[in-house]
């Protein structure tokens, strides 16, 4: 997939980056980022929807609601497809996932991943655009 690039210098752990003209769009390109590292999320049917909430301010809500989404996937077996910002404020982010099961029969395995850490986790402007670095424990 095209809207997000591996990290690549790293050892022992993957990491992805995204730009977006918002931080909105970033958050959600960084959530389908991950979703794309487990497994190919272009196959998943958005089957099912899920609001996630976490309190904390950016950008450490960014690392904390993909850890709620992965805690889901793990859960669950959810993956997610399509996302939309519901809330952004200083201390709340809410969003929407849609998206549907993952099942090894079908679905591609790619990596395992336990969670996003706050390691070289960064979201901020760039060249006027908006740019986002996750690291995650794999």
């Amino acid at each position: 997939m095209s809207f997000y690039e591996s990290i690549d210098d790293i050892t022992a752990d993957a990491g992805i980056r995204v730009r977006g003209s918002s931080v909105e769009e970033v958050i959600c390109k960084a959530i389908l980022a991950t979703f794309n590292e487990i497994t190919n999320i272009e196959v998943i049917e958005p089957e099912e929807e899920y609001i996630l909430e976490v309190r904390s301010s950016l950008p450490y809500s960014l690392a904390d609601i993909i850890n709620e989404a992965l805690v889901l996937h793990e859960s669950k077996g959810f993956v997610a497809k399509e996302c939309h910002v519901l809330e952004l404020k200083e201390h709340l982010l809410r969003v929407k996932l849609k998206g549907g099961r993952f099942d090894p029969a079908k679905n591609e395995s790619r990596l395992v991943i336990k969670a996003a850490t706050y390691h070289r986790l960064r979201l901020e402007k760039e060249d006027g655009s908006y740019v986002a670095e996750v690291i995650f424990d794999i």
